[in-house]
């Protein structure tokens, strides 16, 4: 993956480059005894937090050592602890990353393209009629949030609709779901899904579609001095080899967020 991506760096100033080792596909991560089924409330603990250029984060995922992130015209590889970039590629708009069997897929307005993970090259382009905020991969499907209180399900080789799931909720019934992170707790798939214009997340049962559990950002947003409607949370990633640790970026934020999350009454 390293000699891939430092090709990509032709269209920036020479950087450092760091290794990158190759990355199995993921799938979502499991929860940690402590963020189990028995616990349905939550808050962010910042645990460190790394200066940013402010770019219009749109997606985030680990792939080997390195975070790639989605600014929208651009994807780029960033080094976690420090949020120097690697490397980067000029790429059409677009919203949601999410590492698969099949590749990084990547979703915006009208289409889905499936990029090389190594190379972050353009596989093959598959057109889709629902707009993005947010996707992320279950272990089965890909799972699309389109600014509405429902998922969509895609297949995770062709990103074809699988089916459409409304969240079952009466005190979220109006909430605009953006970036999602997907998780397995107790052995079910669900999903984080910040809450557009809030300081939460809300966690969904794939299976239901009930909201099983939230989480007050407040400790994040507060650190943040606002610019406007679209400084929202724009990028979730685990942290592997933690104890269900996060890596949370925003539209143009200032800082990318190592959290914890830790129970509340």
């Amino acid at each position: 993956m390293a000699a891939a991506l430092l090709a990509l760096t032709a269209c920036s100033a020479p950087q450092r480059v760091a290794h990158v080792s190759p990355a199995p596909a993921t799938t979502a991560s499991p929860a940690p005894p402590a963020l189990r089924s028995a616990s349905r409330h939550f808050r962010a603990q910042v645990l460190a937090r790394v200066p940013t250029d402010r770019a219009d984060a749109r997606g985030l995922e680990l792939v080997g050592d390195l975070l790639v992130e989605d600014t929208g015209p651009v994807i780029r590889a960033v080094a976690p602890l420090t949020g120097e970039v690697q490397a980067q590629r000029n790429v059409p708009p677009g919203n949601g990353i999410a590492l698969t069997p099949a590749g990084l897929w990547r979703t915006g307005a009208g289409a889905a393209v499936l990029l090389d993970p190594r190379s972050l090259a353009e596989r093959r382009r598959v057109t889709i009629e629902d707009e993005s905020g947010g996707l992320c991969y279950d272990g089965t499907n890909l799972v699309q949030s389109d600014g509405t209180t429902r998922l969509l399900l895609r297949d995770r080789d062709t990103a074809a609709l699988v089916r459409e799931l409304p969240v079952v909720t009466r005190e979220w019934s109006t909430a605009r779901l953006g970036e999602l992170h997907c998780v397995s707790v107790d052995g079910r798939p669900q999903v984080w899904a910040a809450v557009t214009g809030t300081d939460w997340m809300i966690r969904v049962d794939l299976a239901t579609g009930a909201v099983v559990a939230d989480a007050d950002l407040t400790a994040i947003t507060i650190a943040e001095v606002p610019t406007g409607r679209d400084q929202v949370i724009g990028g979730i990633a685990a942290v592997p080899d933690t104890a269900g640790e996060l890596w949370v970026t925003g539209r143009h934020y200032h800082h990318r967020y190592r959290i914890g999350l830790q129970s509340r009454p």
